[in-house]
C-alpha cells in the first residue's frame, strides 16, 4: 500500500515532527510512505525509510499525489504547522489524524481577517463556524466582532473541531475523549481509529543517570515548547518561591520561552536566581540527559486543547515522576502515574507535592516506574503503525465498492462506525454538583425507554465531577470547558452534539422519574403538531422526601404565551422538545446565565411553537437551596430582563400587552420570595418596593397581599412560612415603616 503522509518534519519545533521520526521506521515495514512538507529542509535521515516530497498547497500536482492510494492528513492547532495541510485535505479527501481538539486558533490564523467585516476571510469564518456549530453561533458572534466577548471566550464556546473531518474518509483520535467526540456525533460520517500516542518504552536517545549527584537539592525540569502562559512556568516558580524549602531543590528550564523577561523577572522577585537555570532551546540528546538526571517533572496545562501530550511520554520513557494539571486527557491518567495538580489551588498542590518529595522521594521514584509499565503498555509504535496502515486499507477498500469498516464499539477494538442515531437525546449541564450527578445519570439508565443518549456537559467544574464521571465515561457523551461559561452556553453545546431528533434537558443536581423519556415521545408521537411538551414536578427536601408535586395543568389547562406569563417556575426539566424547534429559536440566549428557560418559552410562543401537557409528574427538584447566594440575585436580575424584553417585542399579542402591569407585579413578588428563601433579605425588599409600580394596592394593602403571597408560595413550594419570623426581618420593618410613614 502506498500513503500519501502529510505532518510537520523534522527539525520543525513541534512534537508532531518527532512523532512521525518515531514510528517511521515501524511505518514503513507495512507500506510505502511517501512524507509530505510545505517546507524546504527536513532531516536527511528520514529519507532512509521514506520519499521526502515539498509541496505547495496552492500548487499541488494532482498526478503526483495521486500516486499514492490513500492520504494521511495530521492537523493541529497551530496554523505554521497545520495550515497547509488542511488545505491540501480538503482538496483530497483521506484520513485525519487529530492532535489538537480544539482548532479555532488555526482557522483564525487561516482566515488571518477574520475580524474585519466585509472581508472573505471574515465571511469564510462565520460560514465555518456556522457549519460546526449551527446558526445558534451567531448571536456570540455578533458579541465578539463587536467586542462584547474575548477571543479565548469564543474560541472555548465554540472550538471548530469538526472543520478537520467535514469530507474525510477515516479519523484518527490519540485520546478517548477525542474519539467519543467524534465517532458517536452527527457532525462526522466517517469511520474513527482510537488508539493511543505512541512512543518507544525507552528513551529515543538513551542516557544514564548520574549517581554521583548527590540530593538534595532535588532537580526538577520543565521542558517543551513553552510558547505560553498555558504552561505554567510562573505557576511552578511561585510556588517554588514561597517555600521556605526552596534550596532543596534545583529547578532546570529546558525549551524557547514566550517572554524571557517575563520569566527572569518573576525569578528574581521571588529569590530563586541561585536555584533556576534557563537553558533555552537544546538537542533531543541533551535534553534526554537532563531528564535521566531530574527527579521531578513539572508538566502543567491550563488551559489545554485535549491533546495526548507527548511530553508525559517522554517522561515516563525516562521512568521519570511528573506533575500534570488534572485536566483534559491528563485528568484520565491512572492515579498511580502521575501527581495530579488541581488548576483552582496549583500553588497550594504544587508546594504540597514538593514537600512530599522531600519526604519520601521513594514514593515518587515508583509513581515514575509506574508511569513507564503504562507506556510501555499502552503506547507501542509498532503496534499503532500496524493498526493505521490495517485501518487506512479498509478505507480504501470500502471507497473502492468493497466491504464496509467493520462497526466495532469496545475499547479493546479501537474502530467505530457511526450507527444509527438515538431517538432522544438528554443533555446534562453540570458545574460543581459531584455530589448529585450520578443520581441524575442514573435517573436516566433507569427510564423504561432505551433509545436514547447521554450528553454531559461539564461547565468548568472544579469539583471532583471528572472523577465521578468515570465510571460512566463509555456510556455517556462527555465535553468540557475549562472557565464556567453559564448554562446556556452548556446547554447550547449539549443541542449542537446532539444526535436526537427529541431533546430532554436535567440539570444535575435533579433526577428523572423512571417513565419520563417513554411518555414524553409516546404523547409527541400522538401529537405531531406540538413542538413541546411539558409536565410536573415533585419539590423533595435534602432527605429527599416529597414535599409538593407541582401540576401546573390545573390552573392553566393550555399552555401558550399567556401561561408561561403567569406560571411561577418555567422548569426546562419537565419538558421535552422537538430539535428542529430549537435549532429555529436560535437555541438558548447566551446573555441568560440563568432563567434563560422563561426566556426560551417566551420566543418559541412567539414563534407559534405548539405546546401541551403531558398530565404527570415526571422529574424531582430539590428545594431551593440557601448555598450560592450570590447567584440567586443574579437569577433575579436576569429573570426580570428576561419579561423586559419580552414586552419590548412589537408583535405580543394585544390581550397579552394588556397584562404587562400584572405580569410585572407577579413576577417581582415571586422573585422576592426566592430572595427570602435564599437569605437575600436586602434584595427580597428591594424587589417588593419594585411591585409597587406595577399595582394599584395602596401600602397597607400591598403589605398584607404580600404576606399572602408569601404564604402560598412556601405552602406550594413545601415550605413552612412564619409570618412572625418573617416580620422579624430589619429590612423588613424599615420598608413598612417606610411606606406606612409616607
Amino acid at each position: 500500500m502506498k500513503i500519501n503522509w502529510f505532518c510537520p518534519l523534522p527539525p520543525e519545533k513541534t512534537d508532531i515532527a518527532h512523532y512521525t521520526s518515531r514510528i517511521l521506521i515501524e511505518l514503513q515495514k507495512h507500506a510505502e510512505i511517501t512524507l509530505w512538507t510545505d517546507k524546504q529542509f527536513w532531516l536527511p535521515e528520514l529519507e532512509k525509510y521514506a520519499r521526502v516530497c515539498s509541496y505547495d498547497p496552492d500548487n499541488l500536482s494532482e498526478q503526483e499525489i495521486q500516486r499514492g492510494d490513500i492520504n494521511i492528513y495530521h492537523i493541529g492547532n497551530n496554523n505554521d504547522f497545520h495550515g497547509s495541510i488542511w488545505k491540501v485535505s480538503r482538496k483530497y479527501p483521506g484520513i485525519i489524524v487529530i492532535h489538537d481538539v480544539n482548532l479555532h486558533y488555526l482557522f483564525t490564523c487561516l482566515y488571518s481577517r477574520y475580524s474585519e467585516a466585509g472581508t472573505a476571510d471574515r465571511d469564510a469564518y462565520v460560514k465555518l463556524m456556522k457549519s460546526c456549530h449551527g446558526n445558534a453561533c451567531q448571536q456570540d458572534l455578533d458579541k465578539f466582532f463587536g467586542g462584547k466577548l474575548t477571543w479565548s471566550t469564543i474560541s472555548e464556546r465554540y472550538p471548530l473541531t469538526f472543520a478537520a473531518v467535514d469530507n474525510a474518509l477515516g479519523a484518527i483520535a490519540h485520546t478517548w475523549d477525542a474519539f467519543t467526540t467524534f465517532s458517536r456525533d452527527r457532525r462526522c460520517s466517517c469511520p474513527v481509529l482510537y488508539y493511543p500516542l505512541p512512543y518507544p518504552a525507552n528513551p529515543v536517545h538513551p542516557a544514564d543517570r548520574d549517581e554521583t549527584i548527590s540530593r538534595p537539592p532535588y532537580r526538577l525540569i520543565v521542558f517543551g515548547y513553552l510558547g505560553g502562559l498555558y504552561r505554567r512556568v510562573q505557576s511552578v516558580l511561585e510556588a517554588l518561591g514561597g517555600m521556605p524549602e526552596k534550596s532543596s531543590f534545583h529547578l532546570d528550564i529546558y525549551g524557547q520561552v514566550w517572554d524571557e523577561g517575563y520569566l527572569r523577572g518573576l525569578i528574581a522577585q521571588f529569590g530563586l536566581e541561585k536555584i533556576v537555570t534557563l537553558y533555552g532551546y537544546v538537542e533531543e540528546e541533551v535534553l534526554d540527559r537532563a531528564l535521566a538526571n531530574a527527579d521531578l517533572a513539572c508538566n502543567l496545562r491550563y488551559p489545554t486543547g485535549g491533546e495526548a501530550s507527548g511530553s508525559q511520554m517522554r517522561i515516563w520513557s525516562h521512568a521519570l515522576p511528573s506533575l500534570v494539571t488534572r485536566i483534559g486527557w491528563y485528568a484520565d491518567l491512572p492515579e498511580e502515574t502521575v501527581a495530579f495538580v488541581s488548576h483552582d489551588r496549583e500553588i497550594e498542590d504544587i508546594q504540597a507535592h514538593l514537600r512530599n518529595l522531600l519526604a519520601n522521594p521513594s514514593k515518587f521514584v515508583e509513581i515514575g516506574r509506574k508511569g513507564k509499565e503504562v507506556l510501555a503498555r499502552e503506547h507501542d509504535p509498532a503496534t499503532y503503525a500496524r493498526k493505521v496502515v490495517e485501518f487506512a486499507k479498509e478505507i480504501r477498500l470500502a471507497r473502492n465498492g468493497g466491504a464496509a469498516a467493520p462497526a466495532k464499539r469496545d475499547r479493546s477494538s479501537e474502530l467505530f462506525s457511526v450507527t444509527s442515531p438515538p431517538r432522544v437525546s438528554v443533555i446534562i449541564p453540570t458545574y460543581n454538583c459531584a455530589d448529585y450527578i450520578q443520581q441524575a445519570l442514573e435517573s436516566i439508565l433507569a427510564q423504561t425507554y432505551d433509545d436514547y443518549e447521554i450528553i454531559v456537559v461539564d461547565d468548568g467544574s472544579t469539583d471532583n465531577t471528572q472523577q465521578v464521571l468515570k465510571p460512566y465515561r463509555e456510556r455517556i457523551r462527555y465535553t468540557t470547558f475549562q472557565e464556567n461559561q453559564g448554562v446556556s452556553v452548556a446547554r447550547n453545546r449539549g443541542l449542537e452534539m446532539a444526535r436526537g431528533k427529541l431533546i430532554a434537558f436535567l440539570d444535575a443536581d435533579d433526577w428523572f422519574l423512571p417513565d419520563k423519556l417513554e411518555a414524553q415521545v409516546a404523547y409527541l408521537d400522538r401529537h405531531t403538531s406540538v413542538g413541546l411538551v411539558d409536565s410536573g414536578f415533585c419539590v423533595v427536601n435534602s432527605q429527599e422526601e416529597i414535599l409538593r408535586e407541582i401540576q401546573p395543568w390545573h390552573r392553566y389547562p393550555q399552555i401558550d404565551l399567556e401561561t408561561w406569563l403567569s406560571i411561577k417556575t418555567v422548569a426546562i426539566g419537565t419538558m421535552m422538545f422537538r430539535r428542529e424547534w430549537l435549532e429555529w429559536a436560535g437555541g438558548f440566549d447566551t446573555n441568560f446565565h440563568y432563567a434563560d428557560g422563561t426566556n426560551l418559552a417566551f420566543r418559541l410562543a412567539l414563534m407559534s411553537c405548539q405546546a401541551g401537557w403531558l398530565r404527570q409528574v415526571t422529574i424531582c427538584t430539590r428545594q431551593l437551596r440557601k448555598s450560592n447566594t450570590h447567584h440567586k440575585v443574579e437569577k433575579a436580575k436576569c429573570a426580570e430582563v428576561a419579561l423586559t424584553n419580552l414586552f419590548a417585542q412589537s408583535n405580543l399579542p394585544e390581550q397579552v400587552r394588556n397584562k404587562q402591569k400584572q405580569a410585572f407585579y407577579q413576577m417581582m413578588l415571586w422573585l422576592a420570595w426566592n430572595l427570602y428563601q435564599t437569605d437575600n433579605s436586602k434584595e427580597e425588599t428591594q424587589y417588593l418596593q419594585k411591585s409597587l409600580k406595577y399595582t394599584d394596592f395602596n401600602p397597607e394593602e400591598a403589605i398584607s397581599d404580600w404576606i399572602e403571597q408569601f404564604s402560598n408560595f412556601s405552602f406550594e413550594y413545601g415550605y413552612e412560612f412564619d409570618a412572625y419570623e418573617f416580620s422579624q426581618q430589619s429590612e423588613w420593618k424599615q420598608l413598612v415603616r417606610s411606606l406606612l410613614l409616607n
